[in-house]
């Protein structure tokens, strides 16, 4: 029998005394509860349900105060994870409170559920034939306490995974893991199941999360409502393939893994069979790239082409392909790196001149008029005050590991530093490199202990400073903005390319570029775009 010891329950307390006992309380206890003003409505459901999990009370009577309350839980959970989600790293104090906040709630609701979980194990008949949703609902909170730390781009501890593996095998003692339940809290399919609910849990840590937007999460969490159920959790490996099985440890901490079938059975490991899955991802790719629409692929209606086809060959590579080595170009270091972000900023870094206006002398000040009358060039002093006034800075990054394409880099908690954002530019100089090198990040991650890391993808050719301003009728009117230019890599088939700001591009305008001389240049296509800027190619007018 499964040991619930290393996850104890909350003291039952004589002194307990929640606001409401049973589930007719509860529901008359929530007719006060501010729900407009969710960030109060949070505190006081938090403060109810850890105080109801010390009340001695009946597994049934328990259960059904809990029901009555999960609905207004995910409402107030829902809005205020807002608060906290789609923010740059790492989270400012506030959000980290609202963030902890609403973890705690969901383990508050998990730890209920758990007390009837107990009541069935230790023989309650009443709990008994309600073991199935019981174990469901064990589950389902486990999964959502993991799914918003996915949003928020933080590491999942350890112990989330074995309590998610400890209540999918205690519903298995019970023989209950495949028997139906129901949750109207699902957006669609409300049929489901406590392997289901496990399933939903695993493929969602599964997917690679700290490498998607908002946007995507949610998708993801849309698909795995409806295709969890296509997945098995078997205790015997399924049959042979190319690919070796996902295995889970009900024993373990951390995410089921691609590993070869034990020679002998391994009581604690299950296997997971994606071939349903894996069907249904391959069916809607080869439709969706015949132009049918992702809203008739029951994919939503506001899932759009290319990047809901993209989205599911991502999927599908995480969730039923081995996952592609690094290569043996990717090597382990322990080095330094300096970062910078901005397109003003990494223009200041990499020319090593403050920016002007191409061709003005008033935007030089007056000493500078005077150094550039008397040296023929404005003191290196002049421009330290620049960047000063701006606020440019370089951080100081540890670099973990690095290949021809990308850089693992880390900042340690508690360094200063600014935010950053899953797709935005940055410039980032190794120790052992003479210049910057342009990147966009690419996944984010704040470890347990506050660690910032970030992975980077690295963009093809060498950075020089530039400026632009569009071209037209009205272009003396205009100012020059700090841009960046990319020579090419024909060996990458990367063509010379700029960085404007985000919002430059459309197709076949033409803009005025100033390097070393003026030019006129048509914007062609667009390479890459990130939160903050544009790569495009281009050619000369």
């Amino acid at each position: 029998m499964t040991d619930f010891s290393a996850f104890p329950l909350p003291v039952l307390a004589p002194d307990a005394a929640p606001e409401f006992i049973d589930a007719d309380s509860c529901k008359a206890w929530l007719e006060d509860v501010p729900l407009a003003n969710v960030s109060a409505a949070q505190t006081q459901m938090l403060s109810q349900v850890r105080e109801f999990n010390r009340f001695p009370t009946r597994a049934m009577t328990r259960l059904g105060a809990l029901e009555a309350i999960r609905e207004a839980v995910h409402f107030v959970q829902i809005e205020q994870a807002k608060r906290f989600t789609n923010r740059a790293l790492p989270m400012a104090d506030a959000e980290i409170s609202i963030f902890k906040q609403t973890l705690a709630l969901w383990e508050q609701m998990r730890l209920g559920y758990m007390r009837c979980l107990e009541a069935a194990a230790m023989g309650d008949p009443a709990m008994r034939t309600h073991g199935a949703l019981v174990c469901q609902r064990v589950l389902a909170y486990a999964g959502l306490k993991m799914f918003h730390h996915y949003r928020a781009y933080r590491q999942v501890p350890a112990q989330e995974w074995r309590a998610l593996h400890e209540a999918y095998a205690r519903a298995e003692e019970l023989e209950v893991a495949e028997e139906p339940v129901k949750d109207y809290l699902n957006r669609d399919v409300h049929d489901t199941s406590p392997r289901i609910a496990y399933v939903r849990a695993l493929l969602t840590g599964l997917c690679n999360p700290n490498e998607l937007t908002q946007r995507q999460l949610t998708f993801v969490a849309f698909l795995l409502e409806r295709w969890s159920s296509k997945v098995g959790v078997l205790r015997q490996p399924p049959a042979w393939r190319d690919v070796p099985p996902l295995v889970a440890d009900l024993l373990g901490d951390a995410a089921p893994e691609r590993m070869a079938p034990s020679a002998g059975e391994v009581a604690s490991l299950r296997y997971l069979d994606t071939d349903r899955l894996a069907k249904s991802l391959r069916n809607r790719v080869g439709l969706l790239r015949k132009g049918e629409s992702p809203a008739r692929l029951a994919l939503g209606e506001d899932c759009v082409q290319p990047s809901c086809e993209q989205l599911l060959v991502f999927l599908y590579r995480q969730w039923c392909q081995m996952r592609t080595t690094r290569g043996p170009e990717r090597r382990r270091v322990s080095d330094v790196a300096q970062v910078c972000t901005g397109i003003a900023a990494i223009h200041y870094f990499v020319s090593g001149e403050a920016f002007r206006q191409p061709r003005d002398s008033s935007s030089y000040s007056r000493l500078e008029q005077e150094e550039l009358a008397v040296l023929g060039r404005v003191s290196k002093r002049s421009d330290e005050k620049y960047s000063t006034i701006q606020g440019f800075a370089v951080e100081q990054w540890q670099l973990l590991d690095e290949s021809s394409q990308g850089l693992k880099l880390m900042r340690k908690a508690g360094e200063s530093g600014r935010r950053y954002a899953h797709g935005q530019l940055v410039a980032v100089r190794p120790s052992d490199s003479k210049s910057f090198l342009l990147a966009q990040v690419r996944w984010l991650m704040n470890s347990e202990n506050g660690d910032l890391i970030a992975g980077l993808k690295l963009m093809p050719g060498l950075p020089a400073a530039m400026a632009a301003r569009p071209s037209g009728l009205n272009a003396s009117n205009e100012k020059y903005v700090p841009s960046l230019s990319l020579t090419g890599v024909e060996a990458l088939n990367a063509p010379p390319s700029l960085i404007l700001p985000a919002g430059w591009y459309k197709p076949k305008r033409l803009i005025d570029v100033y390097f070393d001389a003026l030019a006129r240049v048509r914007l062609d296509a667009v390479l890459e775009r990130g939160s903050d800027f544009e790569r495009v190619a281009y050619e000369i007018v």
